[in-house]
Protein backbone atom coordinates (compact mmCIF):
# COMPACT_ATOMS: atom_id res chain seq x y z
CA UNK A 1 0.00 0.00 0.00
CA UNK A 2 2.86 2.67 0.77
CA UNK A 3 4.38 1.84 -2.71
CA UNK A 4 0.98 2.34 -4.41
CA UNK A 5 0.53 5.84 -2.17
CA UNK A 6 4.24 6.57 -3.26
CA UNK A 7 3.90 6.50 -6.64
CA UNK A 8 0.56 9.32 -6.40
CA UNK A 9 -1.82 6.92 -8.71
CA UNK A 10 -5.89 8.25 -8.47
CA UNK A 11 -7.97 5.50 -6.99
CA UNK A 12 -11.04 4.97 -4.78
CA UNK A 13 -11.14 1.92 -3.63
CA UNK A 14 -8.68 -1.29 -2.66
CA UNK A 15 -9.72 -4.71 -2.52
CA UNK A 16 -7.50 -7.34 -0.08
CA UNK A 17 -6.68 -10.43 -1.08
CA UNK A 18 -8.33 -11.45 2.24
CA UNK A 19 -9.69 -9.74 5.74
CA UNK A 20 -5.76 -9.57 7.00
CA UNK A 21 -4.18 -7.97 3.85
CA UNK A 22 -6.92 -5.32 4.18
CA UNK A 23 -6.57 -4.45 7.61
CA UNK A 24 -2.66 -4.13 6.42
CA UNK A 25 -3.64 -1.77 3.96
CA UNK A 26 -5.49 0.56 7.08
CA UNK A 27 -2.46 1.54 8.85
CA UNK A 28 -0.80 3.32 5.85
CA UNK A 29 -3.54 4.81 4.93
CA UNK A 30 -3.80 6.10 8.54
CA UNK A 31 -0.26 7.27 8.82
CA UNK A 32 -0.52 9.46 5.85
CA UNK A 33 -3.80 11.11 6.79
CA UNK A 34 -6.29 9.37 4.65
CA UNK A 35 -9.58 8.82 6.02
CA UNK A 36 -11.53 5.45 5.31
CA UNK A 37 -14.00 5.68 3.77
CA UNK A 38 -14.05 9.22 3.08
CA UNK A 39 -11.06 9.29 0.97
CA UNK A 40 -10.68 5.68 -0.26
CA UNK A 41 -12.78 2.87 0.61
CA UNK A 42 -11.10 -0.48 1.68
CA UNK A 43 -13.08 -3.90 0.86
CA UNK A 44 -11.80 -7.73 2.02
CA UNK A 45 -12.45 -11.12 1.52
CA UNK A 46 -13.56 -14.05 3.69
CA UNK A 47 -15.54 -12.28 6.66
CA UNK A 48 -13.25 -13.48 9.83
CA UNK A 49 -14.08 -12.26 13.12
CA UNK A 50 -11.41 -9.36 13.26
CA UNK A 51 -13.39 -7.59 10.27
CA UNK A 52 -16.29 -6.26 12.40
CA UNK A 53 -13.69 -5.22 15.21
CA UNK A 54 -11.37 -3.19 13.02
CA UNK A 55 -12.04 0.46 13.03
CA UNK A 56 -13.77 1.23 10.46
CA UNK A 57 -15.92 -1.73 10.19
CA UNK A 58 -14.01 -4.22 7.23
CA UNK A 59 -16.72 -4.43 4.57
CA UNK A 60 -15.91 -7.85 3.03
CA UNK A 61 -17.14 -10.92 1.35
CA UNK A 62 -18.16 -13.44 3.30
CA UNK A 63 -17.74 -17.01 2.01
CA UNK A 64 -19.89 -19.88 3.35
CA UNK A 65 -16.89 -21.87 4.67
CA UNK A 66 -19.42 -24.14 6.12
CA UNK A 67 -21.48 -24.79 3.47
CA UNK A 68 -18.26 -25.35 1.46
CA UNK A 69 -16.44 -27.89 3.73
CA UNK A 70 -20.20 -29.91 3.90
CA UNK A 71 -20.09 -29.98 -0.20
CA UNK A 72 -16.65 -30.86 -0.41
CA UNK A 73 -16.72 -34.03 1.88
CA UNK A 74 -20.26 -34.69 0.08
CA UNK A 75 -18.11 -34.48 -3.37
CA UNK A 76 -15.42 -36.76 -2.33
CA UNK A 77 -17.63 -39.16 -0.65
CA UNK A 78 -19.56 -39.54 -3.90
CA UNK A 79 -19.75 -42.57 -6.48
CA UNK A 80 -19.90 -40.30 -8.94
CA UNK A 81 -19.03 -36.63 -9.43
CA UNK A 82 -22.97 -36.46 -10.89
CA UNK A 83 -24.39 -37.88 -7.41
CA UNK A 84 -23.24 -34.60 -5.08
CA UNK A 85 -24.54 -31.94 -7.99
CA UNK A 86 -20.99 -31.23 -9.35
CA UNK A 87 -20.40 -30.29 -12.68
CA UNK A 88 -18.80 -32.64 -15.25
CA UNK A 89 -15.50 -31.44 -14.15
CA UNK A 90 -16.27 -32.11 -10.73
CA UNK A 91 -16.07 -28.56 -9.85
CA UNK A 92 -18.98 -27.10 -7.26
CA UNK A 93 -19.93 -23.36 -7.19
CA UNK A 94 -21.16 -22.11 -3.65
CA UNK A 95 -22.89 -18.42 -3.31
CA UNK A 96 -21.05 -15.30 -1.41
CA UNK A 97 -22.36 -12.24 -0.61
CA UNK A 98 -20.61 -8.72 0.66
CA UNK A 99 -21.32 -7.83 3.80
CA UNK A 100 -21.58 -3.83 4.09
CA UNK A 101 -19.63 -2.01 7.13
CA UNK A 102 -17.82 1.05 7.51
CA UNK A 103 -14.85 1.08 5.14
CA UNK A 104 -16.65 1.89 1.79
CA UNK A 105 -18.73 4.70 0.71
CA UNK A 106 -20.20 5.59 -2.52
CA UNK A 107 -18.71 6.83 -5.29
CA UNK A 108 -19.15 10.96 -5.70
CA UNK A 109 -19.95 12.11 -8.57
CA UNK A 110 -17.80 14.67 -10.41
Amino acid sequence: MRELLDRNLDFTAVFGANDLVAAGILEPLEERGIKVPRDISVVGYDDVPVASELRPRLTTVRVPLEELGREAVRLALAQSPHDAGASSDNTLTVGTHIVIRDSVSPLNKF
